[in-house]
């Protein structure tokens, strides 16, 4: 009896190390190899051309953004950090089978800050999804490129000595119909 009681505490005592080890090898996944506390994001944009007065419209864009980890993160300004709505008008004088690509040359309205209403802070809580809407005012026949950028500055310095960030990006092109 006394043989049985030591070969089931030494078990039990094995079956502890080897729960330690999973464990300490399951955290080191999850925050080292895996990246839970990295940020990510997932952008989108929605939109809708309402009629307004005359030949102008109303573009309601939506940008909805889903924080799909188990952690939450911020978005600082003071930090580096930005998120910002682009309104790129698209040339109309394109040549066929041309590659179209806007630039900050064609801005329709000034960049919009996403954070900038948030007190230059803005909190994804895990799992959360947010909608920021904005509405611009554009004349028929216009076509638009639309593109929301989320970028976080990881407060260190890349080869060329610049604020080292991470960014994701969604885009869309609108045309703004009679």
């Amino acid at each position: 009896m006394k043989r049985m009681i030591e070969v089931v505490d030494l078990g039990l005592k094995m079956l502890s190390c080897l729960a330690i080890i999973g464990g300490g090898m399951w955290a080191y996944y999850q925050f080292d190899i895996a990246g839970s506390t990295s940020w990510q994001n997932n952008l989108a944009l929605e939109t809708q051309v309402l009629p307004y007065n005359g030949d102008l419209r109303l573009l309601v864009v939506h940008v909805k953004s889903k924080n799909p980890r188990n952690i939450e993160f911020d978005l600082v300004k003071k930090d580096g950090d930005s998120f910002v709505l682009r309104v790129q008008r698209v040339a109309d004088d394109a040549k066929v089978n041309g590659i179209i690509d806007p630039d900050r040359r064609s801005v329709v309205v000034p960049d919009i800050d996403l954070l900038a209403n948030t007190g230059g802070e803005y909190d994804f809580a895990p799992n959360a999804e947010m909608d920021d809407m904005r509405t611009i005012v554009l004349k028929v026949g216009s076509t638009v490129a639309l593109t929301a950028d989320m970028e976080t500055n990881n407060g260190t310095l890349d080869e060329h000595g610049e604020p080292d960030t991470n960014f994701i990006s969604a885009s869309t092109v609108v045309h703004i119909s009679p």
